[in-house]
């Protein structure tokens, strides 16, 4: 079968639609499908106390909440598409004792952050539901505000490796409003491109859904 990765066109409110309808059980999901790659981007991301760390797409805030606890002198910016999300993830930071962090409404595509200001930048399952077309800019947009000798991590639902992976490649293909417009993707090339050193890739599979994780560094 041929792993192509399929179309998706990007309109943003109705990213914003898609998510408002799956916020209710976007933790149960993410816990049985993305919860073994969360805790691999923690390990990967290595985080020393008093880092500048972007998380893009940071979603209901399940990986953002580990991220400001072990950087609580450090300056931590969440930012999401949906608002829905923001809330949940919002709800979440509440209930630990933690100021150090900023949640709040962006776009990867038109990042407002200055030139090289973050140490590190985190961006899990978010490329799956853009347009290929837009992948060269993302990338662009990662490397413009990484700091020199700053590093990326970035996850992403893969093709896999396994046959029983190719299931969620027919999901995404026939029932893509069942994965809100997610689909396998290939990103690494485009790190690359951007200018990132790629360290590492990793490929995962829990309860059969497929991840890539990559983590890269901005040359000094």
């Amino acid at each position: 079968m041929k792993m192509e990765i399929l179309k998706r066109s990007f309109d943003s409110e109705r990213v914003r639609r898609n998510y408002r309808k799956v916020v209710w059980f976007y933790d149960f999901w993410s816990w049985l499908t993305e919860s073994k790659a969360a805790k691999k981007i923690i390990e990967l991301a290595e985080i020393t106390d008093g880092e500048n760390i972007l998380e893009i797409a940071c979603g209901t805030g399940v990986v953002f909440e580990q991220i400001a606890e072990l950087n609580p002198n450090g300056n931590n910016t969440g930012i999401d598409l949906s608002l829905d999300m923001l809330e949940k993830a919002k709800k979440r930071l509440a209930r630990v004792n933690l100021s150090n962090y900023e949640l709040k409404q962006g776009n990867v595509l038109s990042l407002e952050f200055e030139d090289d200001s973050f140490d590190l930048v985190v961006n899990n399952f978010m490329v799956d539901l853009m347009p290929v077309e837009s992948f060269d800019m993302i990338g662009r947009e990662f490397f413009r505000v990484t700091k020199p000798g700053g590093r990326i991590i970035i996850s992403t639902f893969s093709f896999g490796q396994k046959k029983i992976n190719r299931i969620w490649f027919l999901v995404a293909k026939i029932l893509p409003d069942l994965l809100a417009g997610c689909r396998p993707v290939s990103f690494s090339q485009y790190l690359e491109a951007a200018g990132f050193e790629i360290e590492e890739k990793i490929e995962l599979s829990q309860n059969t859904f497929p991840s890539e994780i990559i983590k890269a560094m901005k040359p000094v």
